[in-house]
This record gives structure tokens, sequence and C-alpha cells, in this order.
């Protein structure tokens, strides 16, 4: 029974990638006639199209400048705290945790109103800096939260010890604490990494400019006022998720055992 759930689980995962990749290789015409069937004439010319008619790569050249700074700040952010959460604790440190949680339950869209003024005001519309600030905020609470599982594993004999060789807190943290708690930062980067690549709204809302399009904005411009190669389209959203299906699927170890690595008490 266990098999037969996971089957019907995957063919409901899968399906939608198959149809997109052999639909993607119909000419219009025949895409609109039956958007069922497979191709006849397999039109291979449609992915140098997505390529060469829209702007992909240019956006692909943004998505990775907001990804890779929104990631580096977000893993080195929640590396500290998730160390400071499980070292230091005072009284006050469950109400700061408990504000985490609330600020995961509140959508995003409930502060685009505000964030859009702020950014305005800060200068910071239409640029890529005002992008990256909101995405590590909102990724911040559950990336802290994952490094927090990892380092409440960890001895805190490692630390004491160097205390007593008389290492400053911030050479404990970066000499002894950092080395160990790479896999669960390898982990917290893979899973951010998807999410900022693949954000949609933030781009949405605070970018005008078209030259600075993320990928999954640009997405857009393939779809026409009038009319729509809907094979074309289905090519250009094949590439834009290669690069996050990739790296999942080469790393999906890291990132199961990055997220379990909290669940045994050390």
């Amino acid at each position: 029974m266990v098999y037969l759930i996971l089957a019907v689980h995957l063919t409901v995962v899968i399906f939608p990638f198959l149809w997109m990749a052999y639909s993607s290789l119909k000419s219009n015409q025949d895409f609109l006639a039956s958007v069922w069937s497979l191709p006849t004439n397999p039109q291979w010319a449609n992915y140098g199209k997505a390529l060469g008619e829209g702007k992909l790569l240019v956006y692909a050249g943004n998505s990775l400048a907001v990804t890779a700074v929104s990631v580096a700040l977000t893993v080195a952010m929640a590396t500290a705290a998730g160390y400071a959460f499980v070292i230091y604790r005072t009284r006050w440190m469950p109400w700061v945790e408990i504000a985490m949680l609330v600020a995961m339950a509140i959508p995003a869209y409930v502060a685009l109103v505000p964030l859009v003024a702020t950014l305005r005001d800060a200068g910071l519309l239409d640029t890529r800096t005002g992008v990256v600030l909101p995405t590590v905020a909102f990724n911040l609470p559950v990336s802290v939260l994952i490094m927090r599982a990892f380092f409440s594993t960890v001895p805190r004999s490692l630390v004491e010890a160097a205390r007593v060789d008389g290492t400053s807190e911030l050479r404990a943290f970066l000499r002894v604490m950092v080395p160990i708690a790479r896999p669960a930062m390898f982990t917290t980067a893979i899973v951010n990494t998807i999410w900022v690549w693949n954000d949609f709204l933030f781009p949405l809302v605070l970018l005008n400019t078209p030259s600075k399009k993320t990928l999954p904005l640009g997405l857009t411009d393939y779809v026409g006022e009038r009319v729509t190669d809907y094979p074309v389209l289905l090519a250009a959203v094949l590439l834009a998720a290669l690069g996050s299906f990739v790296v999942y699927v080469a790393l999906q170890k890291q990132v199961i055992g990055g997220l379990t690595s909290g669940a045994i008490k050390q």
C-alpha cells in the first residue's frame, strides 16, 4: 500500500514536467490542436527561440546575483543567530523564538504596502538591494530554526573547552562551531537558493525596469498580448527550472541530512 501511494505521488509530481518536456517540442499549431498528443515532428528550435527571442540569459544573471547575495546574508545571519539561541539562554530568548514563529505565519502579501513605502523612502525601490533585503528578512526565521536545531545537538563542552584555552567568544564561534556547522549551513544555503531563485512576488512588486527582471518574472515576456507561442514558453520554463532542479537532485542527501540533523539530541 505504501509503495502504491508513493507511485501515485511520484506520477503526480513528475507528469507535469514530462508534459512540459514533450509539449515544448511541438509547433504552436499542433499544441493548440491537442495539448495531450505527443509531438510527431520534434521542434528543437523552440529552445533556440526561448534563448534568442527573450532575454533569458540576462534574467538568469539577475537571478544569480540576487540569489547569491541573499543566500550569503541569510546563511551568515542564521548561523550566528542559531548559535546565540543555544549558547546564550536568557529569559528573553523564548519570547524571541515566539516572535520568529509569529513572523513565519505572516504572509508576505500583508507587508507589501509598507514594504514598498519604506523602500521608496530609502531610495531602494527598483534596485537589487531592495529585493535582497526583504528576501533575507522573510527567509531568515526558518533558516534560524534550522541552524538552532543543529547547534542544539552540539555538546556545549566544545565551547567551554575553547573558553578554557582563552579563546574569545568570536574565535570560538568562527574556529570551533562554524566548521562543525558546515553541513547545516550547506543545507540552509541549498534550501534558500531554491526559494530565492523561484521567487516571483518580490521582483514583481519591487522591480520596474525590464532589464532588472529576475528569471521567474522574465518568463512573462514570452506571453503575448494576443498570441502566445506556448511551446516556446514551455521551453523557457523548463530552462528556467533546470538550475534549481539539478541542484536539488544532486544534493538532496545533504538537504535531508541537514534538515534532520537536529532530530537527535547529543
